[in-house]
């Protein structure tokens, strides 16, 4: 039966087989002291059941199999792409004994229950660790002493409704990633309305309607239409509005971070201007 990594026990304590107590505690109460001549420096993997040493084992291949699992995440992050965990059933990430869909439970578990990305920090202001594996390269290991905990305090959750999706804030633009999460989501609506958004309030500048028609979204112009008129029909996004060149080129704003007159200005400019004057 596959375990998950919060029923593998973290370093295991020595303990008195006849107080309960750790070891060197058991000594100084007189119940059970060291016998002589036995040599303390002995490692501490040594003292241990064969209970414990499995638990110790089965904890070591999981956190192995999670840092392959990360450095494909952290690879994809760099390439521009979102992962799901379901990716690793068809790499066979899992480790022996437990299943897949047990190793993506406790994948995420363990993300969960550690330091990890917020979809907040911006690209260069958290690194992206190294591989387990080649941290540990040229050093030795005893099998038999727990690997250290992962740093994933650059790997981001985000639940949808359609699946779950990873990414790595360190190596992929958090509102890119946004972006991309919703197209998996199949969420026209909102990536349209999200996307009009952040490039009025950060750049600031109106959404050439062109730029939906490139890649990850390859709508058509028509499409891109269809959801604008889809938006104002709503009403819920009042924000949302249109403003057109002089050539008759389509630019979307948001009035939340553009005037009208900004965005006109910005649109005719970008759309008629700069062409004119490279």
């Amino acid at each position: 039966m596959p375990v998950s990594p919060e029923a593998m026990p973290s370093t295991p304590q020595d303990l008195s087989p006849v107080t309960g107590e750790p070891a060197a505690l058991a000594g100084e109460n007189g119940a059970a002291a060291e016998p002589a001549g036995q040599d303390d420096t002995a490692p501490a993997a040594a003292a241990l059941s064969a209970e414990e040493l499995e638990a110790v084992h089965r904890r070591n291949a999981f956190i192995r199999a999670l840092d392959e699992a990360l450095t494909d995440v952290r690879q994809r992050s760099y390439e521009g792409k979102l992962t799901t965990p379901s990716r690793w059933r068809k790499r066979a990430l899992a480790p022996t004994g437990m299943e897949p869909t047990a190793f993506e439970e406790a994948a995420l578990d363990y993300l969960e229950t550690h330091d990890h990305g917020t979809g907040e920090k911006h690209v260069g202001r958290v690194a992206a660790p190294k591989p387990l594996s080649v941290e540990l390269e040229g050093k030795e290991t005893n099998p038999d002493e727990p690997l250290p905990e992962l740093v994933v305090n650059d790997i981001v959750i985000r639940y949808g409704k359609k699946g779950t999706y990873l990414y790595s804030e360190a190596l992929l633009a958090n509102n890119y990633a946004q972006i991309l999460f919703l197209t998996a989501e199949n969420d026209d609506m909102a990536t349209f309305v999200s996307l009009v958004r952040d490039e009025s309030k950060t750049y600031p500048r109106p959404m050439d309607e062109t730029s939906f028609m490139n890649p990850p979204f390859l709508w058509t112009r028509h499409k891109v239409r269809e959801e604008f008129e889809r938006v104002r029909e709503t009403g819920s996004f009042p924000d949302i509005k249109l403003t057109i060149t002089t050539r008759n080129q389509r630019f979307y704003y948001s009035d939340l971070y553009l005037s009208d007159a900004q965005a006109k200005a910005l649109a005719q400019f970008y759309g008629v201007e700069r062409g004119m004057n490279p």
